[in-house]
């Protein structure tokens, strides 16, 4: 429980290294660390994503997370929304991954600006070298030996879906 407390923390503490400072202007930071095997992490306008594969087993159906942290819009209720999500993402190569990865961040991307009035190019800039930075972290999955996951994961997640809560 504590360290899914401190995970946004730790994400987070990949943003402070001056590599990424720059990366936060203009591309999607790539790297790891201790408890991650990999990370794609995005700052931009208030919007934070990182898509992160935790080395810990969690309590969420697959590996592969998503933490965002959405921005203040509503002035009347300031306050922003942290969230961690789980991306079923098993597919046998590389591009099928990227393809459910991809659509749930543009779901939380949609989800964020629906109702703030955001600059025109937030979203191209958002989305500038996505496809590349996951591609580049989804080979550091398949060089760990992690992707792609094996039948038994896939089956585990549709299992914890299934499950009443």
């Amino acid at each position: 429980m504590i360290k899914l407390l401190l995970t946004p923390l730790v994400i987070a503490g990949l943003l402070a290294t001056p590599t990424t400072l720059l990366a936060q202007n203009d591309e999607w930071f790539v790297g790891s660390h201790p408890d991650y095997h990999a990370a794609m992490v995005r700052d931009i306008d208030g919007l934070f994503v990182a898509v992160y594969f935790a080395k810990e087993p969690t309590i969420w159906g697959s590996p592969l997370l998503m933490e965002t942290n959405e921005p203040v819009c509503d002035t009347k209720r300031p306050m922003s929304f942290h969230k961690t999500e789980a991306i079923m993402a098993f597919g046998k190569t590389a591009t099928d991954r990227l393809e459910v990865v991809r659509q749930t961040v543009q779901g939380f991307f949609d989800s964020a600006t629906k109702s703030c009035s955001v600059a025109d190019d937030l979203e191209a800039r958002f989305f500038h070298r996505f496809d590349d930075a996951y591609l580049a972290t989804d080979a550091l999955l398949v060089e760990a030996g992690i992707f792609p996951l094996s039948d038994e994961s896939s089956e585990a997640a549709a299992k914890s879906e299934d499950t009443p809560k």
